[in-house]
């Protein structure tokens, strides 16, 4: 700041006009005493899922110093409970002889999706093995089975480590808790951003276990909150084009997928893109567990046959998913019944649910007549389900004739010309009845960003400071209309390094320096016995949703207290990042 004495100052300012003059005072006098704004982190990550992880790792590797805040209680949001990684050109690949390139999966994911936004797809299939794949197998994930997605791919890309995709959180999250300059604050929703005049942005946060409110500055933030299916309103008001919105919509998205980024991005002046782009399943069966019944569970049967409400069919069910969005989605009442019989019944599948096993399959669901009708013989069936009993039996009854004779069917199911399987004729009693639903899955629109992962502003410029990855971003248009397999996470990782490399890149300035944690004793609580445990999981609390899911299995499953807890993390919250290690690696019991 130049020295001015006061005569030079008054000559200089002489020959303007005297408003201008005065505002030129005010603001050389205001930048004289004013203090710089006060930086907590050279990052904030808003979102501890795979994306908010990725741009997290990132950003601290570059040497930034980075604060994550996330609503849950632990990281890898839905990814937990996620399958697998569309990546292409992998070692795996090799060794099961799979000969693919990054313009075969672009031409395939360009058919597939029909609009995606092309330069991201080139960007994601030319990289995906070293910025996805190699980057994550460094860290320990290890990818252990190829899938094929029939009618999605022409090579099978879908990868998936030795169970679900937790596999890949937990060495992600292990190795963000080793970072010094990376501090995770869970149970925290941020409920506010704007910028500072430094150029910087400032988050509001609020502890949703003891309700104290925060401020954090730091001079760069990512936005990686995930979509917002979640939220059926915000669903219904930017549903599908050209498409009828359905009576009844099932919640199949994460619990914390509420658009919580959208809004804040709003806030900032942020655009918002393609928000009638949504995956919306149609394999949607009532979560019994769900008062409301608005949360739904993934039902799917390879043995059964599907009827409308005629009591036909109405297509190849072996057809690919996209296929069967669009054709129930185009069905009066867009629901529909899969029919199978006792031997089918062993080949039901049911997921969305940590709490899922064979007993609870058997109990709650196949059990349950509000979700699933059962008699010994189709008339029965019918008047069960509410089907016409005359037409279900006719429609059993020519699929059973033709698969003997080894004749086509209508829908090109199976037939001399198919080279797949036929399936197994619908004739051991019991007989059952399953209708299922439209419901909600994936985010495909959102923010709108740009190559670096910068947000947009409403005139397509990007808002200095702010980027965002993941689908809070509907991963940047790389599905188009219709999200494959495995293109969810691979390309939330990818866009996440995307942001927070560059987040890291701030020249010019000096790193901050993260405050020291105030240290917590963490002391033992008294352990529960099953009586006290119910008792305390009866009313449900803010912040304890993670907490109050998995206890409800301990309880269910017999659990002891010492199955998760140690010396090392004693039973009360996971303050310390040694007791948030041990805690991390009790996550793969649940999922």
């Amino acid at each position: 700041m130049p020295t001015w004495s006061i005569p030079s100052f008054a000559a200089w300012i002489e020959p303007r006009p005297r408003a201008v003059s005065l505002a030129l005072c005010l603001a050389l006098l205001s930048a004289c005493g004013s203090e710089p704004d006060e930086i907590d982190a050279d990052v904030i990550v808003i979102g501890g899922g795979i994306a908010g992880l990725a741009s997290s790792l990132e950003a601290s590797a570059s040497g930034a110093s980075v604060i994550g805040i996330e609503q849950n209680s632990v990281g890898g949001g839905h990814a937990v409970m996620a399958g697998g990684m569309f990546l292409v050109g992998t070692p795996l690949q090799e060794s099961k002889q799979v000969s693919d390139s990054p313009e075969l999966a672009m031409a395939d994911m360009l058919e597939w999706g029909e609009d995606a936004v092309t330069d991201w797809v080139s960007r994601y299939v030319e990289a995906s093995r070293t910025e996805v794949h190699d980057w994550l197998v460094n860290m320990g994930v290890e990818f252990a089975l190829l899938m094929p997605a029939p009618g999605e791919t022409s090579v099978p890309r879908f990868h998936f480590t030795r169970g679900t995709a937790v596999n890949i959180v937990v060495p992600m999250m292990r190795t963000a808790l080793a970072r010094q300059n990376l501090q995770w604050r869970f149970n925290t929703i941020a409920t506010g951003l704007r910028s500072l005049a430094s150029g910087g942005w400032a988050v509001e946060t609020r502890d949703t276990r003891t309700g104290k409110t925060m401020t954090w500055r730091a001079r760069r933030v990512i936005l990686t909150t995930g979509g917002f299916e979640n939220d059926l309103d915000r669903v219904r008001a930017n549903w599908l084009p050209n498409v009828a919105q359905p009576e009844r919509l099932l919640a199949g998205a994460s619990h914390f997928a509420q658009g919580s980024g959208l809004d804040l991005g709003i806030e900032a002046g942020a655009l918002l893109t393609r928000l009638d782009h949504q995956t919306i399943f149609v394999t949607g069966l009532p979560n019994p567990r769900d008062p409301a019944g608005v949360d739904g569970l993934l039902a799917q049967n390879p043995s059964a046959i599907f009827v409308d409400r005629e009591g036909k069919r109405f297509m190849n069910e072996s057809a690919p998913r996209k296929t069967l969005e669009q054709t129930v989605l185009a069905l009066p009442g867009q629901s529909y019944w899969l029919v199978f019989d006792e031997k089918g019944r062993r080949r039901l599948q049911v997921r969305g649910a940590p709490w899922l096993t064979r007993d609870s399959l058997e109990q709650e669901i196949l059990g349950n007549p509000a979700l699933v009708s059962r008699a010994d013989n189709l008339e029965k069936l019918a008047a069960a389900a509410g089907l016409p009993a005359d037409k279900l039996a006719l429609t059993v009854a020519e699929f059973n004739e033709r698969l003997a004779l080894g004749e086509a069917d209508d829908f090109g199911r199976f037939g001399p010309a198919t080279t797949t399987r036929p399936p197994s004729p619908l004739s051991e009693p019991p007989f059952y009845a399953m209708p299922l639903y439209p419901m909600t899955r994936k985010s495909m629109g959102g923010l709108a960003i740009d190559e670096r992962g910068q947000v947009l502003d409403g005139e397509g410029r990007p808002i200095q400071g702010l980027l965002a990855a993941g689908e809070a971003t509907g991963v940047a248009g790389i599905n188009g209309s219709y999200g494959g397999s495995g293109t969810f996470l691979g390309p939330s990782v990818f866009t996440g390094r995307i942001a927070g490399r560059n987040a890291a890149d701030a020249p010019g300035t000096e790193r901050a320096v993260l405050a020291e944690l105030e240290p917590e004793i963490t002391t033992a609580n008294k352990l529960l016995d099953d009586t006290a445990l119910a008792a305390l999981l009866q009313n449900s609390r803010e912040g304890y949703w993670h907490f109050e899911q998995a206890h409800q299995l301990v309880r269910e499953r017999d659990w002891s207290c010492t199955d998760c807890h140690s010396p090392q993390w004693p039973t009360a919250q996971a303050h310390s990042a040694n007791e948030k290690r041990v805690q991390l690696e009790s996550c793969t019991r649940c999922h």
